[in-house]
């Protein structure tokens, strides 16, 4: 049974009215509350309002209207030329968001070893998509002479790649049946482990998609997809295998599960070598689908487009890219809120009209078809036979059927085309981090002309609206009477569907000469203003007023746990990444969002006649990023400083390890700012620069210097312990500080 928050002050209520209200002889209604000694209380019956829908409305409406805007354009598309015209708009722009296409460069390919079966022969092989980036690979070969039609098998998340038992007998079934047949290890999975564990297969960072995850989120900042390094590997894998006689040019094919189902997509829409598709129980699911729930379909990085909403693209345009080439979709009706999002089955029928309509437009309406399950996500033995039987239709291989033999499975060291299992420590080379080293060496950042350019600059890359509305709707809902100062809890509406809650902490010695900094901690607003906290020792030995505030996503602001989709969504929402993935692809970053809030509770502390003066800013860990945009966009702000956060975005891209947070990400950041470059915008004002970290959260000490040492208004330095921190703070911000402090930074 739930029991709301509005439940228990009710319930409370009518305890303290039966009780007779303590020693007061009226009785207290139930409907209402009285504040402790030193509490007043702001709001009617004293029911906190819950914030945790506000960000989840929010991301509904932004999606809904993408939805609608990309509807209306496919309702619109009515002839063969407008099907044909959107294909090359999608093509192009994916392309775009990528990053590539990248350059072709030989092959080198080597066969390592052979496993000789009835009925076909499985070479253990590698060749390199890109120069000493070694994708290991087996080609399945059939038994039969001559030419055969060959098939791409893109793989899904499985930790041992392309040895995975269900691949296995999928493989080896269609070589026995007279196809070729390319499955190599994607990154990070198979031999492929960049990080490696103990023994082959393990990851040291983690299995699944957590390497996907590690090298994606860097490539974001470069204005890139992790789905790039992906698709050329498959679209090497297809130059490979033109160039085997055993291959029929004509006659090429692409299947692939789950991540594999997804990566033929992108494949479909990319390739047009590619003449017949199956995606079994890929991410067939939009984006801005309808009854969507924050995070939504938002998956790992190689399933993700940035930004693709932006440009009015979602994931059915890959596959509508393909028409009137054969199509076959999968689906198990058991992924629906297990493996992908609670819409998944109704979103992939969504989907599927959109392609019956383009292929039937296309006079191609017996080319495209969704068949489905109902057994748990895995390329079972019916999905199996589905693909038999499509490629067989298509590539009119009469003498094949779609019966599956008993294949024999090999273990996973038979399938080996590395010694140790581990292309880093058998081959070397390259890997994804050295390729994305590559392309940030190539990033460069044209210099702002000035602070308007990298103002705008910021406003276009974060997503953030160059108007601030008009006047705030704003509100006390507490005052509480604390030894020495008064701390009153607000709330704000920063845009249509986002409130913000805060606290105000005043020094009972406060007047006009008081400084007032607004506080963008990592913490809770709540918890920063605990007894004995960071904000209450800025207040009580600092000298400071100080407002602390919960941007949407964050403290109170969090957002609520999905309604529906237990099982999908239970590691989803307590992880900003998603979320952070989902704002991304809809072009509104959240950490545009997050600033957008700071500027406005800029707004309202200006808006209160008890404020007097400039307004200065502290941001605290990851946050502090946020505090430094929102001086470099807001000229009135006094000065910002940064507590323990990252120095630069550059060290982070290139990081082999880092531990800061998806939600400071940015697409394409790098190519217009990095943060040195932001805190150079703010000049002439200062900006303090405090226990700077590295990207694994680490003190960066010299290397911060160094980095800032162009930036004449940034000052790095160093404290010890938390008091040291509130005293430099308190003499920077101005306040009366401990007497005898040596610290002077006059802003």
């Amino acid at each position: 049974m739930k029991f709301t928050r509005r439940d228990f002050l009710e319930a409370a209520g009518a305890v303290v009215a039966a009780a007779g209200g303590g020693c007061s002889r009226q009785p207290a209604t139930p409907n209402r509350l009285h504040g402790a000694t030193g509490v007043e209380l702001g709001v009617e019956n004293a029911a906190l309002p819950d914030y945790s829908h506000d960000l989840e409305r929010y991301l509904v409406r932004i999606a809904s209207e993408a939805r609608e805007r990309r509807r209306q354009v496919i309702d619109a598309i009515s002839t063969p030329q407008g099907i044909q015209e959107r294909q090359k708009v999608i093509t192009a722009q994916v392309w775009k968001m990528l990053g590539g296409p990248l350059e072709r460069t030989s092959l080198n390919p080597r066969v390592m070893g052979v496993v000789e079966r009835s009925g076909c022969r499985i070479e253990r092989l590698t060749f390199e998509s890109r120069p000493r980036l070694h994708v290991t690979a087996n080609l399945y070969l059939p038994a039969g002479a001559g030419r055969h039609p060959a098939i791409l098998a893109p793989l899904g998340h499985s930790a041992n790649g392309k040895a995975w038992p269900s691949y296995q007998k999928l493989f080896s079934s269609l070589a026995r049946k007279g196809y070729v047949v390319l499955a190599s290890d994607p990154f990070g999975q198979g031999e492929r482990i960049e990080y490696p564990g103990s023994h082959p297969g393990q990851s040291a960072i983690g299995g699944g998609t957590s390497e996907h995850e590690y090298a994606g989120r860097r490539l974001i900042l470069l204005g890139a997809n992790f789905s790039l390094f992906r698709v050329w590997d498959g679209i090497r894998g297809i130059d490979f295998l033109l160039t085997r006689a055993e291959v029929d040019p004509e006659r090429i094919g692409c299947c692939g599960q789950s991540g594999g189902g997804t990566l033929t997509q992108f494949l479909a829409a990319l390739d047009s070598r590619i003449r017949v598709a199956v995606v079994s129980e890929g991410n067939t699911e939009n984006v801005a689908q309808a009854d969507v729930e924050p995070p939504g379909s938002a998956d790992d990085a190689e399933q993700n487009v940035v930004p693709a909403l932006s440009y009015g693209i979602d994931r059915a345009d890959l596959l509508y890219a393909f028409a009137p080439k054969p199509l076959l979709m999968t689906v198990t009706l058991h992924d629906a809120g297990h493996t992908y999002s609670p819409e998944y089955v109704a979103s992939s029928l969504d989907l599927f009209a959109e392609y019956k309509r383009a292929y039937n437009l296309l006079g191609a309406d017996d080319r495209v078809s969704l068949q489905v399950t109902t057994e748990q996500h895995g390329y079972v033995y019916e999905l199996r036979r589905a693909t038999y039987a499509w490629f067989n239709r298509w590539f009119e291989m009469k003498n094949a059927d779609d019966e599956e033999a008993s294949p024999v499975v090999e273990t996973d060291e038979a399938l080996f085309v590395t010694p140790t299992g581990f292309v880093t420590t058998s081959f070397g080379g390259d890997s994804a981090l050295s390729l994305t080293r590559q392309m940030a060496a190539t990033v460069r950042t044209s210099p702002a002309s000035g602070a308007d350019d990298m103002r705008q600059r910021i406003r276009t890359v974060l997503g953030i609206e160059t108007s601030r509305g008009g006047a705030l709707a704003s509100r006390v809902l507490a005052t509480i009477r604390k030894p020495g100062y008064r701390a009153e809890q607000f709330e704000f509406t920063s845009n249509q569907e986002i409130r913000i809650p805060g606290w105000l902490l005043t020094p009972d010695t406060s007047g006009s000469s008081t400084p007032t900094v607004l506080y963008v901690g990592e913490a809770a607003a709540s918890s920063s203003v605990a007894e004995d906290g960071f904000v209450e020792r800025l207040v009580t030995n600092g000298g400071c007023r100080v407002a602390t505030i919960d941007v949407r996503g964050r403290g109170d602001c969090a957002i609520a746990y999905p309604q529906r989709g237990r099982f999908y969504f239970s590691d989803r929402v307590s992880d900003e990444a998603y979320l952070t993935w989902f704002s991304l692809i809809l072009g509104r970053p959240l950490l545009g969002g997050q600033v957008y809030d700071t500027l406005r509770a800029l707004d309202y502390l200006r808006s209160r006649p008890d404020v007097s003066g400039a307004v200065s800013l502290v941001g605290d860990g990851p946050h502090g990023v946020i505090a430094l945009y929102a001086a470099a966009l807001d000229e009135r702000v006094r000065g910002v400083a940064l507590r323990q956060t990252v120095t630069d975005y550059r060290s982070l891209a290139i990081a082999e390890r880092y531990t800061q947070p998806f939600g400071i990400y940015a697409y394409g950041l790098l190519g217009e700012f990095d943060l040195p470059e932001v805190a150079g915008a703010v000049a002439p004002r200062s900006v303090l620069l405090l226990n700077l970290s590295t990207p694994l959260g680490e003190p960066a000490g010299a290397a911060a210097r160094e980095r800032y040492r162009g930036v004449p208004n940034a000052r790095v330095e160093e404290a010890v312990g938390g008091e040291d921190t509130v005293q430099i703070l308190a003499a920077w911000l101005g306040g009366k500080g401990v007497p005898g402090a040596s610290y002077q930074f006059p802003l």
